[in-house]
């Protein structure tokens, strides 16, 4: 192995250790580009709104703006009908009203902590219309632990423990690869 080809393995040694990121990202999810997607995220919502479904509509929107397969995949993903919003957001009120902290927390494992890995990752994390933290990591089926795993389950937590959560049970899927080794890291983490 040459040395170029060293520094481009070493390359994408980085990059894969940064989940969800893809290079385009910074061109794609930022200045007038972000400003778009907003203006379509505002189109998406009214069509959904109107009864249309998610794909064709992000296909059409998409098309229009002249956006990339990525960036349709975050309309889709961020915008939602109100009237989806509107029950989701009854039930936290419901809940929040209620003032009642759930002595037990359930929670899909791997959709938190790969949010999280992305986020300290840098890649784009995207605040959705519906209230909740959605990624473009796009992992199917498929985990590999990565530098950023323990920090995040770490953080994860840490957080429970700031409210007062002193029991949560984290699902995660058994065919998913490296599901145990995931499971391991509670043991290490900080309370």
């Amino acid at each position: 192995m040459d040395l170029q080809d060293r520094k481009l393995l070493e390359r994408d040694k980085k990059l894969m250790s940064r989940r969800g990121y893809v290079p385009e990202d910074e061109m794609q999810f930022s200045g007038r580009t972000l400003e778009l997607l907003q203006k379509a995220a505002d189109e998406v919502q009214f069509l959904l709104d109107k009864g249309y479904d998610i794909k064709p509509v992000t296909t059409f929107v998409g098309n229009h703006y002249m956006f990339s397969e990525r960036q349709r995949l975050a309309l889709a993903r961020s915008v939602s009908a109100k009237e989806y919003v509107q029950t989701r957001s009854s039930k936290e009120l419901l809940q929040n009203r209620k003032g009642l902290i759930p002595k037990i927390v359930h929670r899909d494992g791997f959709n938190t902590i790969i949010t999280l890995e992305v986020a300290l990752s840098g890649s784009p994390v995207f605040y959705c219309r519906d209230g909740v933290l959605r990624d473009l990591a796009g992992l199917r089926g498929t985990y590999r632990i990565i530098d950023k795993s323990r920090e995040a389950v770490e953080l994860l937590l840490r957080q429970l423990k700031s409210l007062n959560i002193s029991n949560a049970v984290f699902y995660l899927d058994a065919p998913v690869s490296n599901s145990g080794r995931l499971s391991e890291f509670h043991a290490c983490a900080i309370y």
